[in-house]
């Protein structure tokens, strides 16, 4: 058995946050950034529904919060309150794996049917290069598929 951890698990996100809080580069995208963000995972290899909460201040993620289940209409359908964080982005494994390992571009994703991000949209153009920087450090990771 491996201890390199399953792409969207906890275990990887924990690491993930733990890279993110080391990671020169993403705090110098995000040191003037502070807000939430939500990334919502559908359908892992474990048949469940996973999202992730990141609240980043000035380039540290300052608290997260990992809810898994099984598919969850409250995930999949919920109502996104603006007012408690800046974006929420929800796609199914395939595609958030697709993205990570680079056979699909950020920009093609947001095309996707699949993907959907909320929020407002003028604030989450103005910080895309924060989303870039998160996305990068993943892709980085050591993970399993």
């Amino acid at each position: 058995m491996t201890d390199v951890p399953r792409y969207w698990t906890p275990a990887f996100i924990e690491a993930f946050v733990d890279r993110l809080n080391e990671d020169q580069d993403f705090q110098r995208h995000a040191h003037r950034f502070s807000d939430t963000i939500v990334f919502q995972c559908l359908d892992t290899p474990d048949g469940r529904d996973v999202r992730a909460t990141y609240e980043i201040d000035a380039g540290f993620v300052t608290a997260h919060v990992i809810d898994e289940e099984a598919p969850s209409e409250v995930v999949r359908n919920g109502r996104f309150d603006s007012h408690s964080g800046l974006a929420r982005a929800t796609a199914p494994y395939d595609v958030w794996r697709r993205v990570d390992d680079g056979s699909l571009s950020i920009m093609g994703a947001m095309a996707s049917p699949d993907y959907r991000i909320e929020g407002s949209r003028m604030k989450i153009m103005l910080n895309l290069s924060v989303f870039d920087a998160l996305g990068k450090v993943a892709s980085r990771m050591p993970k399993r598929y």
